[in-house]
């Protein structure tokens, strides 16, 4: 077990993961400098005790100026849709080479990167393949790292989660991308960021490739239904053939400047995105919390008036 104490840089630290992450590592008394574009930007980060450093992955040198000092690295900076420059190409693969220079040149001890279950070299899946390029550029860095592959992640503020049930609020018929029965292992945000404190805290973790995921498999059918029965509605679900969503996804792409789903994100719709199912005890020692015991944060989120519940 390491028990350095040393400084912890955190890119994409004001992001969903990046604040839990943030939060967790400053509860266990780490020193964490916060990887921001602009310190008026700081938002759920303002008033924790942490340093800033203001700057971007496809800076280079204000990457170097963000490492100075620096032992140890959590690399969360990803776009999962693609807009202007923000490509998977120039922040998922060349954001990821550009820290990674820095971090040899200033000498980091350990550098930890946040990719996905499905990262791989099959450019079929663009999302993907860039992760799994990125992947490569850890392993070939010579800096010792750790890589995480986790599943879909679920929290008070995620994209996935509130988006269904902000349709399941609003519509008596839900349409069900595909046949439902891709398969997800969704993992609660605040156990991923307990993982990677963990993993910044125990040098067996380095050279070593992790997926994480939740307690649970469960299909996307499963998982509307884990909402709908949450917000205490009454829906019918419709499935839509993807044929059918193809053409739809693509209009939407076009014409609205943030697309509920893209081409990208629909064709990861069909792939299973699960690991094993004690994934997270086997390498952590604990049992991650389910969707079910963990999903509460929807009924907050989005009260019942004016909505169909």
């Amino acid at each position: 077990m390491s028990s350095a104490t040393g400084l912890i840089l955190v890119t994409g630290s004001t992001g969903f993961v990046g604040r839990n992450l943030v939060r967790e590592l400053v509860g266990r008394g780490k020193r964490v400098r916060a990887l921001v574009h602009h310190a008026s930007k700081l938002g759920p980060l303002q008033g924790l005790p942490l340093e800033t450093a203001e700057g971007d992955v496809t800076d280079l040198a204000s990457l170097r100026q963000a490492v100075r000092g620096v032992e140890k690295v959590v690399h969360l900076v990803a776009v999962i849709r693609e807009k202007g420059e923000a490509t998977f190409e120039n922040i998922n693969l060349r954001g990821t080479v550009n820290l990674l220079t820095a971090c040899r040149e200033a000498g980091v001890k350990h550098f930890v990167f946040m990719s996905n279950v499905g990262a791989g070299l099959d450019p079929r899946f663009p999302f993907f393949y860039s992760k799994g390029r990125a992947e490569e550029e850890v392993k070939a860095s010579g800096i010792p790292y750790t890589i995480f592959r986790s599943s879909l992640m679920f929290g008070e503020d995620d994209e996935f989660t509130v988006t269904l049930a902000k349709l399941v609020r609003q519509m008596l018929i839900v349409p069900i991308v595909g046949s439902g029965k891709t398969r997800f292992q969704m993992i609660w945000v605040k156990d991923t960021a307990r993982c990677l404190a963990m993993a910044l805290e125990d040098d067996r973790t380095l050279g070593k490739t992790i997926p994480i995921g939740g307690p649970e498999h469960l299909s996307y059918d499963e998982i509307v239904d884990v909402i709908i029965q949450t917000l205490g509605a009454r829906r019918v679900k419709v499935h839509v053939p993807l044929f059918v969503m193809r053409p739809m996804v693509w209009l939407m792409e076009r014409f609205l400047s943030r697309p509920p789903i893209t081409s990208g994100q629909l064709a990861m719709l069909a792939l299973d995105n699960i690991t094993e199912l004690d994934a997270v005890e086997r390498a952590f020692g604990f049992k991650p919390t389910s969707l079910r015991e963990g999903i509460g944060y929807l009924r907050r989120a989005l009260p019942q008036k004016g909505s169909f519940l």
